[in-house]
């Protein structure tokens, strides 16, 4: 879900949309400083998952922000 690459990070989300999709808005709130629960709110920004069977758009959303504040918390530590 992300990488660090010179201290800068890179988000990419599956299951948001047609193909794979960048949180380019975390991206940005990070850069800019902010802290990676905010940052991590912007996950589904600009998202748009589908709902279907295994999930709703409001639960695909809401994971997407819980895994990626997770994954910036590990990559950070």
């Amino acid at each position: 879900m992300t990488a660090r690459v010179d201290g800068t990070a890179r988000v990419a989300l599956v299951n948001m949309g047609a193909t794979p999709v960048r949180a380019t808005a975390v991206e940005e709130a990070l850069a800019a400083g902010v802290p990676i629960a905010e940052a991590a709110l912007l996950a589904a920004e600009g998202a748009s998952p589908p709902a279907d069977a295994n999930a709703s758009v409001e639960f695909r959303e809401h994971l997407a922000r819980v895994l990626v504040r997770r994954a910036l918390e590990d990559a950070s530590g």
